[in-house]
């Protein structure tokens, strides 16, 4: 039988893991810390908890997520009709966007310098192409709501690595 305490000890490891999750928004690997995080959990229970098979189940979730974080933002500025140079430069500007935030303002400043730098990536890449900086402006605009879009949707997956993890382990 389980105890109260059990229960609200895991209360708090639920919550403990959706907040994990929400550091996607401050640059971290929010999804990554909290599996980390699961798999210790599940150590401690023998591995009879959440068991290996849906461990393997929130890993892959938890991939599929990086691997839309990356690829969505250009998807959107694609479908919008953007250049192969707006497409180019919206990735790249993300990219280094990110790397050059986490050094002027640790841990957010790594979003905040991925929107910025995919905006600036697709307006450049697109002032290239077209010579319109109202063409440019525009593929800016949607590579910085591609790119929020893609970490909402990498948040959307870290929470359902949440609830895999609250459907195996509630008892």
């Amino acid at each position: 039988m389980v105890s109260i305490l059990q229960h609200a000890g895991l209360v708090l490891l639920y919550v403990l893991v959706f907040f994990l999750d929400a550091l996607i928004f401050a640059g971290l690997p929010g999804s990554w810390i909290a599996l980390g995080v699961i798999v210790v959990y599940d150590l401690a229970r023998g591995f009879g908890a959440v068991g290996w098979p849906w461990l393997v189940a929130m890993a892959a979730l938890a991939v599929i997520g990086e691997i839309i974080e990356s690829t969505l933002g250009v998807v959107v500025v694609a479908r919008k009709g953007a250049s192969k140079w707006g497409v180019a430069g919206a990735f790249v500007g993300g990219i280094v966007g990110a790397i050059a935030g986490t050094a002027v303002i640790p841990v957010v400043g790594s979003v905040i310098f991925a929107l910025a730098g995919a905006f600036a990536g697709a307006v450049a890449g697109e002032y290239y192409a077209w010579s319109s900086m109202d063409r440019a402006m525009r593929t800016g605009f949607w590579a910085f709501i591609g790119k929020l879009q893609a970490m909402f949707v990498k948040y959307a997956l870290g929470l359902a690595i949440l609830v895999l993890f609250i459907y195996r382990s509630w008892r």
